[in-house]
């Protein structure tokens, strides 16, 4: 589908779909709060709103629109430090995996890790960006000055590094001399990627059998109040969700991996005792999206625990460039991102309103019935991935739904840039 269709399907105006719009921004103006610095570096007096909104939960979710918006990086650090320092929040979860994260909070404890590894190990390459380097170097910097309860320790949720999972598990059984040679070797095919690409039958019964000689190695060691035993042990349960994941087909995956993920912090929140959290990820994940379908983002699980413990906030773009894989050119790129001026897209009513960049809380409108109609109504949303696809294919480049379903609160930027990317 070229850009040209997706134009008209977007702009064409339907009497359903319609709104006041002059009208809906005069009353959102009554609501937004003005987003006056993304710098990390400026006073939080501005952000002193959302301390009863935000910090007050257990676990908040920071979502981006893209995964190569300068400014979604830069703010979500400002924010971190905020809910840091202002709001007690001690655990930072993101999208990046499990096993992998580990290095990278070893790194932000002043342990002897490179910053080149520890960014590597956390498994996803949207994350190897200035602006992410900088934020761990003040996470770095931050732990320096703390006493070891009030540290932040830094997660992954996903499990996308089985490598990883499978090594931290060898040494810490060998250690422990709790790995017989069998497993050991089993271990040594996953470190060594034999099950990267294909994954036959016959592998998944190796598989199955390194996994049952895992459960009887850790349950001969009594680990029940030993930190170490318990991260590597739910790096056995990583493996156990890769493997499931690569058995199964594309449209299970989809449903497993936000599940899983979900699964990942529920159990960190558990193992840090509840302490606050931040959960960093693409908003398609942190939304509590209440769709009926069997696809349900991570979001929805951990809202349907914590209820109103857990506070999704989306980003939210209008136009400016974003950073992308170009699959084309087999590099990572910058692409200009159109402004649209449909009534259809969400982006294009927060276009209109009196700030540039401002935060809405959804649940602090009140019985405006203005609002109220314009929060429940099927609006498209930007939302673009690791890539981005400039001929206009609709993958990865708009989602529909309710804004009252998808978020507890969205962030606007009217115009945004692209992240730097690190050379090495």
């Amino acid at each position: 589908m070229k850009v040209k269709t997706i134009l008209i399907i977007l702009t064409c105006t339907v009497t359903s779909c319609t709104i006041d719009q002059p009208n809906l921004s005069n009353e959102l103006n009554k609501y937004i709060l003005e987003v006056q610095s993304i710098s990390p570096e400026h006073a939080f007096s501005d952000l002193n709103e959302l301390k009863p909104l935000i910090a007050s939960k257990n676990t908040v979710g920071l979502g981006e629109a893209t995964h190569g918006t300068h400014e979604f990086f830069v703010y979500k650090h400002r924010l971190t430090k905020y809910l840091v320092k202002d709001g007690g929040f001690r655990v930072f979860i993101i999208e990046g995996d499990f096993a992998g994260s580990l290095t990278m909070n070893e790194y932000i404890n002043n342990e002897k890790v490179a910053i080149g590894k520890a960014l590597w190990d956390v498994g996803y390459g949207i994350w190897m960006t200035q602006e992410f380097a900088e934020f761990i170097e003040w996470m770095k910097t931050y732990n320096a000055n703390q006493g070891a309860n009030e540290k932040i320790r830094f997660y992954g949720c996903d499990f996308n590094n089985p490598f990883a999972a499978a090594k931290r598990i060898k040494e810490y059984l060998s250690k422990s001399n709790l790995a017989s040679p069998n497993t050991r070797n089993g271990l040594d095919s996953i470190i060594n990627r034999k099950y990267q690409d294909e994954f036959s039958k016959k592998d998944q019964i190796s598989v199955n059998s390194l996994l049952q000689e895992l459960d009887a190695a850790f349950d001969r060691k009594d680990g029940e109040f030993d930190s170490e035993y318990k991260l590597n042990k739910h790096c056995k349960r990583e493996l156990e969700q890769y493997f499931e994941l690569k058995s199964a087909d594309r449209k299970t995956q989809i449903i497993l991996r936000d599940k899983f993920m979900a699964e990942n912090i529920l159990w960190i929140n558990s193992f840090e005792r509840q302490q606050k959290s931040i959960f960093w990820a693409h908003n398609e994940h942190i939304k509590n999206d209440k769709a009926e379908s069997d696809q349900k983002p991570t979001g929805y699980y951990l809202k349907k625990v914590m209820h109103d413990d857990y506070y999704s906030l989306g980003f939210s773009f209008y136009r400016g460039k974003v950073g992308g894989y170009n699959a084309g050119e087999k590099k990572y790129d910058s692409f200009e991102v159109p402004e649209m001026s449909s009534k259809k897209l969400l982006d294009a009513v927060f276009n209109e309103c009196a700030f540039p960049q401002f935060i809405l809380d959804v649940g602090s409108t009140g019985n405006n019935s203005q609002i109220q109609k314009f929060l429940n109504k099927e609006l498209y949303q930007r939302t673009i991935g690791a890539g981005f696809y400039p001929d206009g294919k609709m993958r990865n480049h708009f989602r529909k739904g309710k804004l009252i379903d998808r978020f507890d609160g969205i962030i606007f930027f009217r115009d945004t840039n692209p992240v730097s990317v690190l050379g090495n």
